[in-house]
């Protein structure tokens, strides 16, 4: 529940969707209204029509309030939690406010300097009430800071796991190719074309690679279910991040085996006959 007053919507943003506003006729002497947000309209009135019926908000009073307004979701916890039932009272009905108040001012010019104005106006009005100013988008970054530095945090970790995988790949397929130079030697002797043999490696190494994407893909998929807190609006199994780095591994894994069987197709085929 939250206690407004006329405006309050309009200088927030928050669209009105059905209904009215509060007035400034809405007074302790005249009848008792509220208006619901989106969430609690589904939740109680399914696909009927909230407004005129009544509802008893617990608040400072049981007296029933008629409903006059519908206006949107508001995520009032954070970006990562979804919007809660709400219901709106008016200011001029409810004394109760825990001793603060809040008003809400919409500029088009800089808040800072509007904030020391109504920082002077209030103390005309009461000098012995503590005031303070903030903006909207502070509000809006304190609740994106935590997430903000998760996702940095994660992501540079990934950067760095996702380049050592790179590494780790190229270094042994790399090791693992350039340990058969003379084999390839011996069968270009044998009469094996370049083209043949290169078409042997790079389909080994890709069916080693394809072996490493699937039990890795498979612990991925296993894994991010952790990481389903930390994520707003995007599914942990993210079909189009699991693809671009399958493809990014398995275009690795052929460059390590690509380049230096290349290197191997030099080798004096005399060379390697001697050798063996």
């Amino acid at each position: 529940m939250s206690v407004v007053a006329p405006g309050t919507f309009n200088a927030l943003g928050i669209p009105l969707r059905r209904g009215r506003d509060f007035r400034e006729g809405d007074t302790a002497g005249a009848p008792r209204t509220a208006i619901i947000n989106e969430s609690l309209a589904r939740q109680a009135f399914g696909n009927g029509d909230p407004l005129g019926r009544v509802i008893f908000c617990a608040f400072d009073s049981l007296e029933p309030m008629t409903i006059v307004g519908v206006v949107g979701d508001v995520r009032q916890y954070g970006p990562a939690r979804e919007a809660s039932p709400e219901c709106y009272l008016p200011y001029l009905q409810h004394d109760f406010n825990n001793g603060t108040l809040s008003i809400v001012v919409r500029t088009s010019r800089d808040p800072g300097l509007l904030a020391d104005t109504m920082r002077q106006k209030a103390h005309e009005r009461s000098p012995d009430v503590s005031v303070k100013a903030t903006t909207m988008e502070v509000l809006v970054g304190e609740h994106f800071a935590a997430p903000r530095f998760r996702a940095i945090l994660v992501a540079l970790f990934g950067a760095v796991a996702l380049s050592l995988a790179l590494a780790g790949i190229y270094g042994v397929m790399a090791y693992a190719v350039g340990q058969r130079s003379n084999e390839f030697g011996l069968r270009i002797a044998l009469g094996a074309s370049t083209g043949s043999v290169l078409r042997l490696v790079l389909g080994q190494g890709l069916a080693l690679a394809c072996i490493g994407l699937a039990l890795g893909l498979a612990a991925s998929i296993a894994g991010t279910r952790l990481l389903k807190s930390m994520l707003f609006q995007v599914q942990p199994n993210d079909p189009a991040t699991f693809v671009a780095v399958a493809t990014l591994l398995t275009v690795v894994a052929l460059l390590a085996c690509y380049i230096p069987a290349r290197r191997a197709m030099r080798v004096d085929p005399m060379v390697a006959l001697r050798y063996e």
